[in-house]
């Protein structure tokens, strides 16, 4: 079929008439230019296909970029064609197109080298011409798949990359030929149809191999469809792409925006140490379907290696057999015949996996996410507080006592009948935790429950599938202050605080990086709604470790003056009256209000006694305060009856 569908696009004519496209690279480029042009309907009159300005563009930073594979040295044949077609015509068609094409050449060479754009037939085909396999053989091909055990990946890809952008190309060339054969069988051209009914009837699958191989290399789409399928799996085979859309769902309704960095995790424990379930077992050789070495070929590393996990060959393969293994459970939980001890919380496994990773893989509590889930109240300081991990004990879940469950909640008064009353809850919530902790990649002891180094992997790797930004350890030391600062905002406080406490010690720790972390704290989202939560990595910070110059420095900043002021008093460092200014102060009394926690009513209290003491008493203070920050002085006085306008 490779030689039989489009045949009459005018190609043997083109290149009797230009014999400088003579070298196999350059007849495939006629090939797949004219081929293009002809399916997305350009007018064959004239014996080739004419090219528009806009098709000439599409070609160039759309189609080739997923269907064709150049060496680099090949590149500039592409436009060189389309702008010997444009020369076949006059007038304005002709210089248009001439203009599009010199326009989207740069865009088409960077796009044809963008790893990202690579397919599984383009990448092969890459690899296979760079170990000197001829590409117009079939035969010399399919001996070049049959010699590969394992998946070879481009470096800083992922399987999951290519199968992605595979399925998506194969959907758009497929949605091309279709439209082609309608187009031909309601109106057919003169030149004659594109495809044969006999073309079609074999499939628009097998039609668009047979054009594939033609592009990147003889006998390639119908192997990797094929006998050799497990070289090129797609999304179906991947089951933990599942459970990445889950993540990036809730990430999205955690911060709505994919762009939102989450923390580099700070595992708990080493593997030797930790609880990780079954030892690892080395990697078997010749298994299909992972990353590898075979045939000579290099496996390239699958992105940057994750310093949780030793850096062993294989490692990133097991990456992602953890993560199908903790999708399949979670699935087992979630799914549409969900396993009979799922319980009332089965329904949550993709949301707590998503949480453990989002608190910096720091252990949570059993009891206290069951009784968020009973909507029980929580001190909000304590909602995403690291939990101690106990030794390892009885494997039965044992709710923690009364004065355990008043420290977890932050409320005073919980007593053993408010226990017995979360028994149950936490107990299936344990069991769900449980089901999770029997891949190895979860862990629970006692109450304590979180990802082990291996789940913490695979987690990133999944959320980093869906392009959420997740920094390893380490990688924010690099960061500067300002994005650094405007990601911890919106982090829980115990991965905020460790975070920036790395980052000042890789900094030095010093003067030039003090002032740069609490100036940026004080500029980043500054008069939005959200300079109050940046406002709160004052609170998680050690400001009594900061360099005294540099907090004097700070005391008439507007945002951090009145830290600095206290910080400074209470090391015993004098501050002259008036060095501080009413807005740094206002902000400081606002701040200190308690926001959510507890009754109106004591927290109107709070705002009068703050009132009393300030000049000019209420009126004035919420004057200062809305000039400092509109934003949040209505969102923590108007529960409280106080008028803000």
């Amino acid at each position: 079929m490779a030689e039989i569908v489009l045949t009459n696009t005018g190609r043997d004519a083109f290149l009797e008439a230009n014999p400088e496209f003579r070298g196999p690279g350059a007849v495939r480029a006629v090939d797949a230019v004219l081929g293009l042009l002809a399916l997305h309907g350009a007018d064959r009159a004239s014996g080739v296909p004419e090219p528009t300005p806009d098709l000439a563009r599409r070609l160039l930073v759309e189609d080739l970029p997923s269907f064709v594979w150049a060496d680099p040295a090949e590149l500039t044949v592409y436009p060189a064609v389309l702008r010997a077609l444009a020369r076949r015509f006059d007038g304005a068609d002709r210089t248009g197109v001439e203009e599009a094409v010199d326009q989207s050449t740069a865009d088409f060479e960077r796009a044809m080298t963008d790893p990202g754009n690579l397919t599984w037939p383009r990448w092969y085909a890459r690899l296979l011409r760079a170990e000197g396999v001829d590409a117009d053989d079939p035969g010399a091909v399919r001996a070049w798949l049959a010699r590969l055990s394992r998946v070879p990946v481009p470096d800083g890809a992922r399987r999951a990359d290519l199968a992605g952008r595979t399925a998506v190309a194969d959907v758009l060339l497929a949605e091309v030929l279709t439209r082609a054969y309608v187009r031909d069988a309601e109106a057919s051209p003169a030149a004659g149809p594109l495809l044969a009914d006999h073309d079609v009837a074999r499939g628009i699958g097998a039609v668009a191999h047979a054009l594939l191989g033609r592009w990147t290399a003889a006998g390639l789409p119908e192997g990797l469809a094929g006998p050799y399928a497990y070289l090129a799996p797609g999304p179906e085979d991947l089951p933990h792409l599942a459970l990445a859309d889950a993540l990036l769902g809730e990430h999205l309704d955690y911060y709505g925006d994919i762009a939102v960095p989450l923390p580099p995790p700070a595992l708990c424990f080493t593997d030797s140490e930790g609880p990780e379930g079954p030892e690892r077992s080395e990697e078997p050789e010749g298994e299909p379907g992972e990353a590898g070495n075979a045939g000579g070929t290099r496996a390239v590393a699958e992105g940057a290696a994750d310093p949780s996990a030793p850096a062993v060959p294989g490692a990133d393969a097991r990456t992602e057999r953890d993560a199908d293994l903790l999708a399949t459970a979670v699935d087992a939980l979630t799914g549409t015949d969900p396993a009979p001890d799922a319980g009332p919380y089965g329904g949550e496994a993709a949301h707590l996996v998503y949480t453990l990773y989002q608190r910096g893989c720091s252990a949570e509590s059993v009891a206290r996410r069951a009784a968020e889930f009973e909507d029980w109240t929580v001190d909000p300081a304590l909602e995403d507080a690291p939990v101690r991990v106990p030794l390892p004990g009885s494997p039965a879940y044992t709710t923690p006592t009364a004065g355990e469950l008043a420290r977890l909640l932050g409320t005073p008064g919980v007593g053993d009948a408010d226990r017995a009353r979360l028994d149950g809850p936490a107990r299936a919530l344990a069991t769900v935790v449980d089901r999770l902790a029997a891949t190895g990649l979860v862990f629970r002891r006692g109450d304590a429950f979180g990802l082990g180094p291996r789940g913490c992997a695979a987690v990133r790797h999944m959320l980093a599938i869906r392009g959420v930004v997740v920094p390893g350890p380490g990688e924010t030391d690099g960061w500067d202050a300002a994005p650094l600062v405007a990601a911890a905002a919106v982090w829980p406080p115990a991965a905020a605080r460790r975070v920036l406490r790395d980052w000042l010690r890789a900094h030095g720790d010093g003067d030039v990086a003090w002032s740069a972390l609490l100036g940026a704290i004080g500029s980043v989202n500054r008069g939005t709604s959200d300079a109050a939560a940046t406002r709160g990595l004052l609170d998680v910070l050690d400001l009594s470790a900061a360099p005294a110059g540099v907090l004097r420095g700070l005391l008439a900043h507007p945002v951090v003056g009145a830290r600095a002021e206290e910080t400074l008093r209470r090391s015993g460092e004098p501050v002259a009256p008036g060095e501080v200014p009413a807005e740094a102060r206002a902000l400081r009394v606002l701040d200190a209000l308690p926001g959510k926690k507890g009754p109106l009513e004591s927290r109107r209290t709070a705002f009068d006694t703050a009132a009393a003491a300030w000049p000019g008493g209420a009126a004035a203070l919420v004057a200062a305060m809305n000039a400092a920050d509109p934003h949040e002085t209505a969102r923590v006085l108007t529960p409280l009856g106080v008028s803000v306008s």
